[in-house]
C-alpha cells in the first residue's frame, strides 16, 4: 500500500476519533464484559449468592447477558438462560400495567373507590394507637381508591415483614397469601383473601403515607371483577400471549418443571438453607388458584426482558401496542410526591427517590450516588423479595435486570455494583 493511502486512512481514522463525543468515549472506556462477569463469578466463589443471571439492554440491543452458579444447589444444577424464577414483587410492575391498560379503555378510573368493585374494602377501619399503647378504630375519613392502592398509600398492611406491632401481627397471622385447604388440596382463591382482609384494620387514614403493602393484590382481584377472569387468563391475553412470554405464570407447568429454581434463605452467618425446593413447589400444584397481583409471577431473564423494553419502548414491543407512550410517560413519573411519610426507609426525600404506578422512581442523583448505586435519575423499576431486580432508564435508552433466589434480611452488595456498573456501560452526558 503507498504511503499516500496509509495517510489518508489514518486521517480518516484520526477524523473519526475526534468527533466522537465525551459521552461516547466515556461509553467505550467502561464498556468492558469482564467487570460484569468478575462480579457475578465472584459473588458466587464467595458464597455471597448461590446462582445468578444478569442481564443488560443498552441503545437497541442486549449488551450483556450471562449466568454463574446454581439453580439447583441440592442437584448440582447450573443457572441457564431459560431458568425459572420467582420473582415476586417484580409481579407488581405487571399488574399495574394490567390496570393503567383496563384504565386505557375506559373500563376503571383511578379515582374509583376500590368498594366499587370490592365492597367489602369499604368496612376497614382505622387503628389509632395512643401513647400507652392502647389500639382505637374509627372511620375512613375518605374512601382507599385505586390510586392509593397503586401508590402503597392505602393505609393497608402487608403481613411479610413479622410482628414489629400488634398490627402488623394482624397482618402476619391472617393468612393472606399462599394457604392451600387440607381436604380439597386447593389453594385460597384472592376472593377469599379480601374477606379476611376486610376485617383487618387499616395503619392510618388513606393517603396519609407510604406504606408497602398488600394494595397491588387487591388490584390484581380488581381487574379479575371488571374482567370476570382469573387474573393469569387477563395477563396471558393482554401481555404474555401477544408479547411472546412464553415462560410467565402464575404457576409451573410439567414441562417446565426441570428449569424451576430452588428458593433458599441466607442467615446472617451467611450460610443458605433451602427453603423451597423447584422440584417440590406449590408453584406446579395444579389445584393452585391462588394468584397474586403482587408476587405471584414466575418468569425467565429473557422473558422478563420483553417487559421490561415494552416499558422503555413506551409501551409498544414489536410492532404491538399495549399502552399509550402517554401512559407509560404517567407511569414512571413520581405520583407520591415528597411531603408525605414514608414508613419503611426505603425510599422518599433522604433517598432521592419517589413512588410512581408500580415503582419506584428515582428523582435526583449525587455523583458520590451514582458511583455507590447507579440509580440515576429517571431510573423507574422495582425488586422481588427473593432478590430479583429491574430498572428501567429511558433517558440513556437502556435496562438491566438481575436475578436471584433467596431471602435475606438485607439486599445483597451485588445490588448497588451491578446497578453501578450497569450505568457506568449504559449513560449518555
Amino acid at each position: 500500500m503507498c504511503i499516500h493511502k496509509i495517510i489518508r486512512l489514518f486521517s480518516i481514522f484520526l477524523t473519526a476519533i475526534l468527533t466522537l463525543s465525551a459521552s461516547d468515549i466515556e461509553k467505550i472506556s467502561h464498556n468492558n464484559m469482564n467487570e460484569i462477569d468478575n462480579l457475578l463469578r465472584t459473588s458466587v466463589l464467595n458464597k455471597e449468592v448461590i446462582g445468578v443471571s444478569a442481564l443488560i439492554y443498552d441503545e437497541g440491543s442486549v449488551i450483556y447477558k450471562n449466568s454463574y452458579g446454581l439453580r439447583d444447589r441440592e442437584r448440582n444444577i447450573p443457572v441457564e438462560v431459560d431458568t425459572i424464577w420467582r420473582i415476586f414483587s417484580m409481579t407488581k410492575p405487571v399488574t399495574a400495567t394490567i390496570i393503567m391498560d383496563l384504565k386505557e379503555e375506559k373500563k376503571l378510573n383511578l379515582s374509583d373507590p376500590v368498594s366499587k368493585y370490592i365492597p367489602e374494602i369499604d368496612n376497614m377501619q382505622v387503628a389509632r394507637i395512643d401513647e400507652n399503647g392502647f389500639v382505637s378504630l374509627e372511620s375512613q375519613n375518605r374512601a382507599i381508591t385505586l390510586e392509593d392502592l397503586m401508590l402503597h398509600r392505602s393505609g393497608m398492611g402487608y403481613g411479610i415483614f413479622g410482628s414489629q406491632s400488634i398490627l402488623t401481627s394482624l397482618y402476619n397471622d391472617a393468612e393472606l397469601f399462599y394457604v392451600v385447604d387440607k381436604k380439597s388440596g386447593i389453594s385460597e382463591s384472592m376472593e377469599k383473601k379480601m374477606t379476611k382482609l376486610s376485617k383487618l384494620p387499616l395503619l392510618f387514614q388513606p393517603g396519609e403515607a407510604w406504606y408497602y403493602s398488600y394494595s397491588m393484590d387487591v388490584l390484581g382481584r380488581v381487574a379479575e371483577v371488571i374482567e370476570g377472569k382469573k387474573l393469569g387468563e387477563i395477563m396471558e391475553e393482554r401481555l404474555f400471549k401477544p408479547l411472546g412470554m412464553t415462560d410467565t405464570s402464575f404457576a409451573i407447568k410439567p414441562e417446565q418443571q426441570k428449569r424451576f429454581a430452588s428458593n433458599y434463605f441466607r442467615t446472617k452467618e451467611g450460610n443458605f438453607i433451602l427453603i423451597e425446593d423447584g422440584q417440590n413447589s406449590p408453584f406446579a400444584n395444579p389445584l393452585n388458584e391462588f394468584q397474586s397481583g403482587g408476587a405471584g409471577l414466575v418468569s425467565t431473564i429473557d422473558d422478563f426482558a420483553i417487559f421490561a423494553k415494552l416499558i422503555l419502548d413506551g409501551g409498544k414491543y414489536k410492532g404491538h401496542r399495549v399502552l399509550d407512550e402517554e401512559t407509560i410517560d404517567l407511569m414512571i413519573k413520581d405520583h407520591m410526591g415528597q411531603d408525605k411519610p414514608y414508613l419503611i426507609p426505603w425510599l422518599g426525600p433522604d433517598f432521592m427517590s419517589g413512588f410512581g404506578y408500580g415503582g419506584s422512581i428515582q428523582i435526583n442523583e449525587t455523583p458520590e450516588q451514582l458511583a455507590r448505586n447507579g440509580k440515576g435519575i429517571g431510573h423507574w423499576g422495582w425488586s422481588g423479595a427473593a432478590r430479583t431486580i429491574f430498572w428501567i432508564d429511558r433517558k440513556n435508552n437502556s435496562f438491566g435486570i438481575l436475578l436471584l433466589q433467596f431471602l435475606s434480611d438485607e439486599d445483597p452488595k451485588i445490588h448497588d455494583e451491578f446497578r453501578a456498573l450497569a450505568f457506568a456501560m449504559t449513560k449518555n452526558q
